[in-house]
């Protein structure tokens, strides 16, 4: 009995120490905060201060964080076929348009909120922007910038978006 409990914790050990397939260390892992410099995301936006890599369980993000502490803009990146733009986008919800967005990758679309005026929503605020060129996409979601379809954030939005997808795998 003994020797079951010493293989089993030696087993459990070895796990709890050895990165798992998902993690950083997988060839496949993409870090979204390394497809672009940080001088240019606060330059691009000056409501940015600072910059923060989280991660949680397979997914990497990189958080832009305002004067506050709080995300600004998250941008997340990894793998996907270059089909599914448009549907990755789609499971927002019904509070939003989704419209393709053209000379970004292989696919791009954006999410853009409808809208509401019970909630006090005027609309034509992005809420993501998705990239997909190759088998990778990258992802950005201005949450706290002032982001409207059609103004010149969300040209510079696509800009740092072309940038960081000429840099994907």
């Amino acid at each position: 009995m003994k020797s079951v409990f010493l293989c089993m914790a030696t087993l459990l050990l070895s796990f709890c120490i050895t990165q798992p397939a998902w993690s950083a260390s997988n060839p496949d892992h993409i870090d979204p905060c390394a497809l672009i410099e940080k001088e240019k995301m606060m330059a691009a936006f000056p409501a940015i201060k600072a910059m923060e890599k989280q991660t949680i369980g397979p997914n990497t993000t990189c958080n832009y964080l305002n004067d506050k502490g709080f995300s600004a803009l998250i941008i997340s990146a990894g793998r996907a076929d270059h089909r599914d733009a448009l549907k990755a986008l789609a499971g927002m919800g019904d509070g939003y348009s989704y419209k393709p967005v053209s000379g970004l990758g292989d696919s791009a679309a954006v999410a853009v909120t409808k809208p509401d005026p019970k909630l006090g929503i005027t609309g034509g605020s992005v809420a993501e922007l998705h990239v997909i060129t190759k088998r990778s996409f990258v992802n950005l979601a201005p949450v706290r910038l002032k982001v409207q379809a059609g103004s010149p954030a969300f040209t510079g939005l696509k800009q740092l978006a072309a940038e960081m997808a000429t840099k994907l795998p």
